[in-house]
């Protein structure tokens, strides 16, 4: 008797089960606004943007779709070497740092777009090459991927999270909370998989820890991942940053990367 194959698997289910698990929420466009205006943000994500635009292949490329473009981190560099960039972002405040270095380097190729992945994109133009670079943490994934695709003439490229942030394990491992990772590279490769796509798969560099972070910062990032610590579980903290420059959470962007991009056809 032969034995029967088994269900195929909706990766794009488990991955909301997943997100559900994790007790996910979107960040509203406010947390961004915030952290755009951090005079440091630009700064400590300069080695991510190389690692980035090193395996970013621009040779055939004359128009870029960045989603996700933040303040130009990558929009700017690109823009040097094709015809025009098309930027989105639902941040205002991202927003207006792109447009402020547009005009600090004398950019004239740059259109930003105040857009969300879930915003009708109707009027943005298809592009040889859509990026979406450490974007793709939302609700919908599968639908992100399918509209990132279906803007991009010749390829696509995304970055998407390897594993947790740098620290954030033994932490929870230091406080005895139950803590569940937040979904992983794995997704958006079998999800391009199954949509008939071939992902080619590279890692950027993992980050460093960030040895000036203070006890106070620390403090205050163990509560955004965990809660309200109660005295015993604040002291186990700071002696845990005393300890050891290890002891501490990765410099910005704090993870490892998977380099994932793949050829559209269209």
């Amino acid at each position: 008797m032969n034995t029967p194959l088994p269900a195929p698997i909706d990766h794009a289910a488990r991955y909301h089960q997943h997100l559900l698990a994790c007790g996910f929420q979107p960040k509203p466009a406010s947390a961004w606004d915030a952290r755009a205006a951090q005079s440091s943000w630009k700064r400590r994500h300069d080695d991510y943007s190389d690692a980035f635009l090193a395996r970013l292949d621009l040779g055939s490329v004359a128009t870029v779709l960045d989603v996700g473009c933040g303040p130009g981190l990558l929009s700017l560099p690109i823009a040097r070497q094709v015809g025009h960039v098309h930027a989105l972002d639902y941040s205002s405040g991202m927003l207006e740092g792109l447009r402020t270095a547009i005009e600090e380097n004398d950019v004239d190729n740059i259109t930003p777009w105040a857009l969300s992945w879930s915003d009708d994109w109707q009027a943005v133009p298809r592009c040889d090459l859509a990026i979406a670079s450490r974007s793709l943490m939302v609700p919908d994934l599968e639908a992100a991927l399918r509209k990132l695709d279906a803007h991009a003439r010749q390829r696509a490229c995304i970055t998407f999270a390897t594993g947790p942030r740098a620290g954030v394990p033994e932490l929870a491992d230091l406080l005895g909370r139950d803590w569940l990772p937040m979904p992983d590279h794995r997704y958006p490769i079998n999800m391009l998989l199954d949509m008939g796509r071939d992902p080619q798969v590279d890692y950027l560099p993992e980050s460093v820890r960030d040895v000036a972070q203070d006890a106070d910062g620390l403090v205050r990032q163990a509560v955004e991942l965990f809660g309200a610590l109660d005295a015993d579980e604040e002291a186990r903290v700071r002696a845990w940053h005393a300890r050891s420059p290890q002891h501490r959470f990765g410099m910005a962007p704090t993870r490892r990367w998977a380099f994932i991009q793949w050829a559209t056809g269209r």
